[in-house]
């Protein structure tokens, strides 16, 4: 059995150094330890993504994933993410991401600025072509909470198949995990990976 000890580590360590642990130590037993929720979840989608079953078990404020790397020697780990896969019918070559860090759209006036974001999200619905992601990060969390004035809005967009990633370390810096309301909570792993593959507008 390889130990991974990822406690105290932040995103996206601990999905980095499972990462590296199929891949250097391929045919074995994989147990990963972490001491936060967001970590938790991030590894277990992560292993999810890779074909494996991981089992979890919890322990005094300290989770312990268990996964049996099935991948051989001779057989390269999949390359595909779990982000890859839940977006199989996502254009990345046409349908850009646009990557939101604040819950306001320009700089001045704060007041000004929230309404032109709610204007904006409302325009993205009546959009033929609408983008194929919207990625949230910092203050743009707060666009995907129970109290967002766009939360409707944002669920539209999401039954209309754009992709909806939400920061899990914002989300928990904010201390907001509890309100998500939109969107596949996420990690830096998965949101540079979709960075690096589509055209990407920042807001």
């Amino acid at each position: 059995m390889i130990e991974v000890d990822c406690r105290g580590l932040a995103c996206p360590e601990p999905v980095l150094r499972a990462k590296n642990a199929l891949e250097q130590k391929p045919g074995n037993t994989l147990k990963i330890v972490v001491d936060n929720q967001a970590a938790r979840d991030n590894v277990m989608r992560f292993l999810r993504s890779k074909g494996l079953d991981p089992q979890l078990e919890e322990e005094q404020s300290l989770y312990f994933i268990t996964a049996v790397n099935q991948v051989s020697e001779n057989q390269p780990l999949k390359k595909d993410s779990g982000l890859n896969r839940s977006f199989e019918n996502l254009d990345l070559q046409e349908r850009p991401a646009l990557f939101i860090s604040t819950d306001q759209l320009g700089t001045g006036s704060s007041e000004l600025g929230h309404l032109l974001m709610r204007n904006f999200i409302y325009t993205l619905t009546k959009q033929d072509d609408p983008p194929g992601a919207l990625i949230f990060m910092n203050a743009g969390v707060k666009l995907c909470i129970a109290q967002s004035p766009v939360l409707e809005e944002l669920k539209e967009l999401e039954e209309g198949n754009v992709t909806i990633l939400v920061c899990g370390t914002c989300l928990d810096y904010y201390q907001l995990k509890e309100e998500h309301q939109v969107g596949q909570v996420s990690n830096m792993y998965d949101i540079a990976e979709l960075l690096m593959t589509k055209r990407v507008v920042s807001i």
